[in-house]
């Protein structure tokens, strides 16, 4: 994946993403320019590499170095990652820091749906939630990992979750988790169940 393979000079970068600010929250449907300042003629060519619709562009070989982006309007909401990358004449890859933008919808969902109505899973095990936002034009947004949901569990000791969804057996057992996205609510009923090696412990007790 090129966002992980490309070297990074760690001293400070003569690349920067000028606009947008770091953690801008921007609207689905709407549109994104990214701006990058750099050294006059210091590199063959700048791109933007990043998450999602965010990928990969086309490199610019001189400035004003910016970029345009349509936010698809349904798209997942949540945090997405991206970064300048400039190559210069002598092979070298240099990134900017990262920065994040938030994408979420303008509106309130009319309501919340899980992808599943219950989750099994055994102890040390981990899987995803997927939540889903029904809104009044009647799209069905993704919002597991919009930075206006929370996660909680009643039973953490069973079932913990973090606060992208993510959810851990912990120990054998039943739990809820609770998902709440601005006044809306549903919850996911857990069971955790026992691996081989702790039955088999507990069976020889």
């Amino acid at each position: 994946m090129l966002w992980l393979a490309t070297a990074t000079l760690h001293a400070e970068s003569p690349l920067h993403i000028i606009a947008p600010e770091n953690g801008l929250v921007l609207s689905a449907g709407g549109a994104l320019t990214v701006t990058v300042k750099a050294p006059p003629s210091a590199f063959l060519s700048v791109s933007i590499v990043g998450d999602g619709p965010f990928a990969l562009s086309t490199g610019i070989s001189a400035p004003p170095y910016e970029y345009s982006y349509p936010i698809p309007a349904d798209l997942a909401s949540g945090r997405y990652r991206l970064k300048a990358v400039g190559a210069t004449a002598s092979g070298e890859t240099v990134c900017s820091d990262p920065i994040e933008v938030d994408i979420e919808r303008a509106d309130k969902p009319k309501k919340l749906q899980s992808e599943w109505q219950s989750v099994t899973l055994g102890e040390q095990e981990d899987t995803p939630l997927q939540v889903w936002g029904v809104f009044a034009d009647g799209s069905k947004i993704d919002v597991t990992r919009s930075t206006r949901a929370t996660y909680t569990s009643d039973r953490p000791t069973v079932a913990a979750v973090t606060s992208e969804g993510g959810v851990s057996g912990v120990a054998a057992g039943k739990a809820r988790i609770t998902v709440k996205y601005d006044d809306k609510v549903v919850v996911v009923p857990v069971v955790v169940t026992p691996n081989p090696a702790s039955a088999a412990k507990e069976a020889r007790r």
